[in-house]
């Protein structure tokens, strides 16, 4: 899931919420659903330890949830499919799962005809409008104690072209910004304290990773070009806080090759950067990594799902699609759009 926001020096333009291509309308449900599960990925369990092979057809037509250790693919319920067949093109973060997995958020097409944030189970019951943007309300991203739900959006008076940062409590839905005036926002992500939120500022053409008080304040720069490299965005945290992984571009200095973009983990300050292995490119913020933090997910550029080991760098393609969060330590959210 990425595109128009940020200007890297490759074929393909890629955003800072996903990676290469924008999410695509879908068209009519009964159309497109290929069956109501049990569609297995061949080998997906020895995908995950050797690395190598790619998924193989036959995956859902529509978004699903994908068992790593079994390679059983569900599309996600058919409320929660009509709801997102109804969002158009976007190149933000769709999706976003609590904490423990039981719930999501994800965007879908409101009363008002606009873009707007949805809650609802993961079995698809008791779904709720949460946002009432004026224009749009993109990339969701859960809070830790799952109380809150950070997005992007113009707020309920459409002012002028800014995207801000806000934060929405969910029980009561009442929003509030967190982001000042100036610059523009995209991929947020939560501290693992959900006192801060790291998010994606700057410029389309100059990016940089930064981190704002949750209750709003002022932002302050979290990950800046250095070592060679021009910008930083679609930044995420480990589980524990101590690591870091974001694209960035540029001659990266302990590198022998341009990065255009590359994907680097780090500690958390930014201190010891590498490139990671693999065409590791966009992915959500708000689901990038496993929750034991040794895995991340995210899409390269032939419309796969690829997941990479952080201590090894070894790259595994899972599945078909454009991106992915996970639900827990073995099973992920695949968009096929």
């Amino acid at each position: 899931m990425f595109i128009q926001q940020l200007r890297w020096s490759r074929k393909t333009t890629i955003g800072v919420s996903l990676v290469a291509a924008a999410v695509g309308l879908a068209a009519l449900v009964a159309v497109l659903m290929t069956g109501t599960g049990g569609t297995t990925i061949r080998e997906a369990n020895a995908v995950i330890d050797t690395g190598n092979t790619a998924a193989a057809s036959g995956t859902p037509k529509v978004d699903y949830m994908l068992d790593l250790r079994t390679g059983v693919t569900t599309p996600l319920p058919d409320p929660i499919i009509v709801s997102v067949a109804n969002f158009g093109r976007s190149s933000h973060t769709k999706y976003a799962a609590s904490r423990d997995g039981t719930r999501l958020a994800y965007v879908g097409f409101g009363d008002d005809e606009n873009p707007q944030i949805f809650v609802t189970g993961t079995d698809g019951r008791a779904i709720r409008q949460l946002t009432h943007d004026a224009r749009e309300a993109m990339s969701p991203a859960w809070s830790p104690d799952g109380t809150r739900i950070a997005y992007v959006g113009y707020g309920a008076k459409w002012t002028g072209n800014a995207r801000h940062l806000y934060v929405v409590d969910v029980d009561t839905g009442v929003s509030a910004r967190v982001t000042g005036a100036t610059g523009d926002v995209w991929s947020p992500q939560f501290t693992r304290a959900g006192t801060s939120i790291l998010y994606t500022g700057g410029t389309a053409s100059s990016p940089v990773v930064m981190i704002v008080p949750a209750v709003g304040g002022r932002s302050r720069v979290s990950l800046e070009p250095d070592d060679g490299l021009n910008d930083t965005g679609n930044a995420s945290l480990s589980p524990d806080g101590s690591l870091a992984t974001f694209l960035a571009s540029g001659w990266p200095k302990k590198e022998k090759h341009h990065c255009g973009p590359c994907r680097f983990v780090a500690n958390a300050d930014g201190t010891h950067r590498h490139v990671l292995g693999g065409e590791c490119w966009g992915s959500s913020p708000a689901g990038t990594w496993s929750p034991d933090g040794r895995r991340i997910v995210c899409s390269d550029d032939i419309n796969s799902i690829v997941v990479v080991d952080v201590a090894t760098g070894k790259t595994a393609r899972v599945a078909e699609g454009q991106s992915a969060i996970w639900l827990d330590r073995q099973t992920l959210l695949v968009d096929v759009a």
